[in-house]
């Protein structure tokens, strides 16, 4: 979903005298509160997304629900993690976050899924897991796991779910801390990262390789909603680290959903004989 962590330049000295007491770890099913509490803050003036992906502050219930789900994630991960070359499909979450160790506090974090689909889930609903919500809601978050599925098909990929500073934390090198990390497992696998982002967060991206691909646009007034505008982020993706050491190009979108396409083709014509 989207990334809102934008970055001011990493020379001023306001972000060396913060980021000097930044600590990167891995975040734990105990963390998962305080994550919460940085999302909702960071989209705190994003309307339309706070409704479409239930992170109101307004609404108790939302914020226990993503708590249960970020609890759930990491106590599978924790589980079930299993080896990155997996011959076949696989998924592992990571779950990152920077704390400020003088104030003692997290401020930043991540998540992040390593992923390759299986033919069967290529097929299946991509609503799955959001049946028994509001229809508005289920057919935002169908059509984002549809487009996310039309680019990479069966293709191994970095999935970059979540990257959320604490406001008054923002521009002082957290994100970029936790981007750096992310994208240095998906180059040592050459794996291409695929995520959706804000206008505001494109910058950052753009300095590390990424490019926009496609948007995903979505108008609640259709559902009703008539107040709190439209929904807009940029599906941007940075290209794989090959074994040269050259990373490859960024594949447009018709061409990626074409050539995965005919994989799922090919493969599903295979698995029938």
């Amino acid at each position: 979903m989207p990334l809102l962590d934008p970055e001011s330049p990493s020379g001023s000295s306001t972000s060396s005298k913060r980021s000097a007491y930044y600590v990167i770890e891995r975040a734990e099913s105990e963390d998962a509160r305080r994550l919460v509490d940085i999302e909702f803050q960071a989209f705190e003036d994003e309307r339309a997304n706070q409704q479409l992906s239930f992170r109101d502050y307004a609404t108790p219930e939302h914020f226990e629900r993503s708590v249960d789900l970020y609890t759930k994630a990491m106590h599978t991960r924790s589980c079930n993690d299993v080896p990155l070359k997996k011959p076949h499909a696989y998924s592992k979450v990571s779950f990152l976050k920077i704390t400020d160790t003088d104030a003692g506090d997290i401020v930043s974090f991540a998540k992040a899924e390593f992923k390759q689909y299986t033919l069967q889930e290529l097929q299946s609903p991509s609503d799955i897991g959001h049946e028994h919500e509001p229809q508005m809601n289920r057919e935002w978050f169908a059509l984002n796991e549809e487009m996310r599925r039309e680019y990479v098909g069966l293709a191994k990929h970095c999935y970059l779910g979540m990257l959320a500073t604490q406001p008054c934390y923002q521009h002082n090198g957290a994100g970029t801390m936790l981007l750096d990390v992310i994208l240095a497992e998906a180059d040592e696998h050459g794996l291409e990262v695929y995520l959706e982002g804000t206008d505001t967060a494109k910058p950052l991206y753009e300095k590390h390789d990424f490019v926009a691909v496609n948007e995903v646009r979505f108008d609640p007034a259709e559902y009703g909603l008539y107040d709190i505008g439209k929904e807009r982020q940029t599906v941007m993706v940075r290209g794989a680290l090959g074994k040269n050491g050259v990373r490859r190009g960024v594949r447009r979108w018709d061409d990626a959903v074409a050539q995965a396409d005919a994989v799922k083709q090919t493969l599903s014509r295979s698995t029938q004989y």
